[in-house]
């Protein structure tokens, strides 16, 4: 994972940091932001971020205060949380969660937590892993559409925007 913007929230940003002085930032290569995963009724959900190797599956969840409090969300949404979570585990994920506070009031409790679960950073993906692999042949490009590119790359090279094929 680079890290070179805002990831959507604080609490993710800040959980980036915490994580990158933990484990140096050179493994954050591991991290898979917003994973994709099939909940038990086949809904498509997404976990906060994600570290996969062969023999283990972390997910790492991070609740804001607003999205997540029980006593500040709707039932449905919390019992929808618990399901999320229920259906992780039922996959055989291990799920970790922490509270923005957490991270910003506790960090090195924080760290030291990422270090127990999380250990010594055995085997895990890295997140090109999981792009499409391409498949199929080579294309072979004929004469005149090579020279259509060259003369495109041309162009472009000397700030020409439009051209017409």
């Amino acid at each position: 994972m680079k890290y070179s913007s805002k990831l959507g929230s604080f609490a993710e940003d800040l959980f980036v940091e915490l994580f990158c002085d933990t484990f140096g930032s050179e493994k954050s290569q591991y991290l898979f932001i917003q994973y994709p995963f099939t909940d038990i009724y086949g809904n498509r959900r997404y976990i906060d971020f994600a570290l996969e190797s062969d023999e283990l599956k972390i997910a790492i969840e991070i609740d804001g205060e607003r999205f997540h409090n029980p006593a500040k969300v709707s039932s449905n949404k919390y019992y929808d949380d618990l399901m999320k979570q229920n259906s992780l585990i039922y996959n055989n994920w291990k799920v970790y969660r922490w509270v923005y506070s957490q991270l910003k009031h506790q960090s090195e409790k924080v760290k030291d937590e990422l270090r127990t679960f999380v250990g010594e950073m055995p085997a895990f993906r890295m997140m090109d892993y999981y792009l499409p692999q391409q498949k199929g042949k080579i294309i072979e490009l004929k004469k005149h559409q090579q020279s259509a590119l060259e003369n495109l790359q041309a162009m472009r090279a000397n700030g020409e925007s439009i051209a017409l094929f």
